[in-house]
């Protein structure tokens, strides 16, 4: 079964679509004997909802060559697709940490603010006794044994209150550690596809705030399941890692590059026109093709790794989702037109493949 054609990217899908989506991965669960898990449910209600790309040509790839569709492959596709959208287990610890300790912490200054109003009665009585001048001996006796005890109750207060300040500020770092783990792709280092797609939001609001263009380009390893096939999935993922490097390398500050799914880098390119993404993503290009890649164990070669480009400026009024799928679309007829080259959502393409080098 081919997967739906996406309706709207912005919109939750309607109840009858929702339904259609889920009968339909199970019904692929069913046909290749794969255990009806949660992780595999999801593998393929993405892909019948039609809006993963990356996953669907991996899948449709793999559907093509008849490949076996089994439990560890669906494993292998799970950890590349959707690790990224599982909560940080060390994030929500850290959150409940520090929530336990924000509410100790309030629980200690109201105690010492208790103890205040406490001291802060004696020396009213103090005051009175002063006034009438009676007892004023053991008014002094009173209101100096009420002070000794406020100094050694707020000693101890301020090191209970400093060792619950610095436990905040340590849980703090962890928190903010936690949350970059959230958002980071962990073979590359790159943000990963929830983190993008939180960039890219934010692109494209800062976009129609102040009118600047906004491109978009999608980035693919190309014959990436052949070389994995060919090497196993070690010497792809040192491809994946080393690809990964060059993209950072190749961005200047306001180029943000992450790994979208699988092979797939996205790369937001806040403030350019079609000619000045183009640019970039030939730079990228060119400097994937210059690398030189080989077995470490073995020095044997691996051969040309190249990638393919598509890009898409967004519109006025288009989300960046459409602008997204119009990146696709080029990225497909770069791929048909011959690979290592860039295409864009114009007639026409720029770039040369290995082969007319």
């Amino acid at each position: 079964m081919e997967p739906a054609a996406p309706e709207n990217q912005n919109a939750d899908p309607p109840r009858e679509r929702t339904v259609a989506m889920a009968h339909a991965a199970m019904s692929s669960l069913l046909r290749h004997g794969i255990a009806p898990s949660p992780q595999h449910f999801a593998i393929w209600f993405d892909y019948h909802g039609g809006v993963n790309r990356p996953l669907i040509r991996l899948l449709d790839g793999y559907l093509h060559s008849e490949t076996p569709i089994t439990e560890a492959l669906m494993r292998e596709v799970h950890g590349r697709f959707f690790d990224s959208r599982r909560e940080s287990k060390s994030l929500v610890e850290t959150s409940e940490r520090l929530h336990a300790l924000t509410v100790e912490f309030l629980g200690l200054v109201a105690e010492a603010s208790g103890q205040t109003d406490s001291y802060g009665r004696s020396l009213g009585v103090f005051g009175r006794d002063l006034a009438s001048g009676e007892g004023l001996v053991e008014a002094l006796q009173r209101i100096s044994a009420a002070t000794e005890e406020m100094a050694r109750r707020s000693a101890i207060m301020g090191e209970r209150l400093e060792v619950s300040a610095q436990a905040v500020a340590d849980l703090q770092q962890r928190l903010e550690a936690a949350l970059l783990e959230a958002r980071t792709d962990a073979l590359t280092g790159l943000p990963n596809r929830r983190a993008m797609e939180q960039e890219a939001a934010r692109c494209a609001e800062a976009a129609d705030a102040d009118g600047s263009s906004f491109a978009l380009a999608i980035l693919d390893i190309d014959r990436f399941k052949a070389l994995n096939d060919a090497w196993g999935h070690p010497v792809g993922d040192a491809v994946l890692r080393r690809v990964a490097l060059t993209l950072r390398e190749c961005g200047a500050e306001d180029v943000r590059s992450g790994r979208y799914g699988g092979e797939e880098f996205l790369v937001l390119l806040p403030r350019h026109d079609l000619a000045k993404a183009i640019w970039v993503a030939e730079q990228m290009r060119d400097a994937v093709a210059a690398q030189t890649y080989s077995v470490r164990a073995t020095g044997r070669a691996l051969g040309n790794v190249t990638v393919s480009a598509g890009i898409a400026v967004r519109q006025a009024r288009e989300s960046w989702e459409q602008a997204l799928a119009r990146a696709d679309a080029a990225l497909y007829r770069a791929k048909q037109a011959g690979r290592n080259r860039v295409a864009y959502d114009e007639d026409g393409f720029l770039g040369r493949s290995a082969e007319d080098a």
